[in-house]
């Protein structure tokens, strides 16, 4: 899992966490403050109600007799306190749960309610003269009430139904706060995301910086836009790069100028190895031993000559070269190698322009050029095709040989490393270095069917 990635699920999960569980507090916040709200009213309703009722009749209220002097005694100051107080309904009930009066003139026929035996541990433990309420419920009608009950004496007490129809506004609320805690986990995913870019963007950069490090580019420049705690350690990798690039031409100074010393005794070496041939030749002698000394001096030669080409290239002078031009060039360069092997060197005939270093571009493609021809076989073909748009120009030599081994073709432009049994390892380093020093690129593939492609791409500025 990325850096990047956990920053994101890390944030997001935190953030969504925390506005989920400040929603469902606030929702039920604002639940429980109405609630004790239209509770306190309810009871003190319920208080009011039972200070007008006087408790010396209660023992003639008879169920048998709902018509009954005492029955209309409450049933008529029920209804004066209940229309005064906006109450759906106020009734007395006994010790059975039996509603006795009641001022709900449509529940005139119902003397039994079995939503209060569901109160019944409450209102069988509420004293005289004290009053309660129970939790809200949903009638019947789909409206949200609530019951206060008052203790009139050991036997009866008062009950009261109280309008809590904003019950349901609250209750609403609760996707409304759902609402907001999905928005805020939402809102948390993208502020991780873009904190996670901005956390993980610089981090990049340095990653990028180190790898480029890794392959050789000490001309790299440091990445900007780096503050706090990285900066500190861009600014390290930064006095490292500039410590192994010290290092690097130290070392190729140092190994420039070895090959350079050993190169000169060679020319004394294969003077006099050639000067001994000659006499060998004249007196009739054998020259097959000194013949072998040659061939390992003019091998050591080459490879000399490659290192020094390697590493310290002629500094380049861009200039706008006709690829065209120079296609034609190499062409007549290795005539001879194309004519024994009978090999099609074709390129298009675009008038495209690179800008380059003409001799550093004609020594890559002749290097590309030589070992296409030494892969491919007789009547094979090598194709050299350009192409050009806005931002930058490509080069592509194309042949039909049998290809490069998938696992070497990370390995391929690397110095001294080599498929071949004389080959010195250096061609498609240089290749490498001279496309460096131009600010150009260079990569290869194999093709689908057969051979390989050399690419080389080089930005227009």
């Amino acid at each position: 899992m990325s850096f990047k990635t956990k920053i994101i699920i890390t944030f997001s999960a935190l953030t969504a966490i925390l506005v989920i569980i400040i929603s469902r507090i606030g929702y039920v916040s604002v639940r429980e403050i109405y609630l004790k709200q239209i509770s306190d009213q309810t009871q003190l309703l319920t208080q009011l109600i039972a200070k007008d009722l006087s408790p010396r009749y209660l023992s003639f209220l008879e169920e048998e007799r709902p018509q009954s002097l005492a029955s209309e005694y409450y049933r008529e100051t029920l209804l004066n306190q209940a229309k005064g107080m906006s109450l759906p309904n106020a009734f007395i009930f006994d010790a059975d749960y039996n509603i006795l009066v009641q001022t709900d003139t449509q529940s005139i026929a119902t003397r039994h309610d079995s939503r209060l035996r569901l109160n019944r541990r409450e209102i069988e433990s509420l004293k005289i003269d004290k009053a309660t309420t129970s939790l809200p419920f949903q009638a019947d009608n789909g409206q949200w009430y609530l019951w206060g009950f008052y203790r009139l004496d050991k036997r009866y007490w008062l009950g009261i139904r109280e309008n809590a129809s904003r019950l349901a506004e609250v209750e609403s609320l609760s996707l409304l706060f759902w609402g907001i805690g999905l928005s805020g986990v939402a809102l948390a995913i993208v502020s991780g995301w873009l904190l996670a870019r901005t956390l993980a963007k610089p981090v990049d950069k340095l990653v990028n910086f180190s790898r480029s490090l890794g392959e050789g580019n000490f001309s790299t420049s440091l990445p900007l836009s780096i503050k706090g705690e990285l900066s500190i350690l861009a600014e390290a990798m930064d006095k490292m790069r500039h410590d192994l690039a010290q290092h690097h031409r130290e070392k190729e100074k140092m190994l420039a100028q070895i090959a350079h010393e050993i190169r000169n005794p060679l020319g004394g070496i294969e003077l006099l190895a050639g000067l001994v041939k000659e006499d060998l030749v004249a007196k009739g002698g054998k020259t097959e031993y000194i013949r072998k000394i040659l061939d390992e001096v003019t091998g050591l030669k080459t490879l000399i000559t490659s290192y020094l080409n390697f590493s310290r290239p002629a500094t380049p002078t861009p200039e706008w070269v006709p690829i065209k031009e120079l296609a034609a060039e190499i062409n007549g360069i290795f005539q001879n190698r194309i004519d024994q092997k009978n090999v099609q060197l074709v390129y298009n005939e675009s008038e495209g322009k690179i800008w380059f270093d003409r001799h550093h571009l004609r020594q890559i493609m002749m290097n590309l050029v030589s070992n296409s021809l030494e892969m491919i076989g007789d009547d094979g073909a090598i194709k050299i095709n350009s192409s050009r748009n806005r931002a930058e120009t490509t080069i592509t030599i194309v042949d039909d040989g049998p290809g490069i081994p998938e696992n070497e073709l990370q390995d391929i432009f690397e110095p001294f490393f080599t498929t071949r049994v004389n080959g010195t390892g250096l061609g498609l380093a240089v290749c490498k270095k001279l496309c460096e020093e131009n600010q150009a690129k260079i990569s290869v593939r194999n093709n689908q069917n057969q051979g390989c492609a050399f690419t080389i791409i080089k930005n227009n500025k």
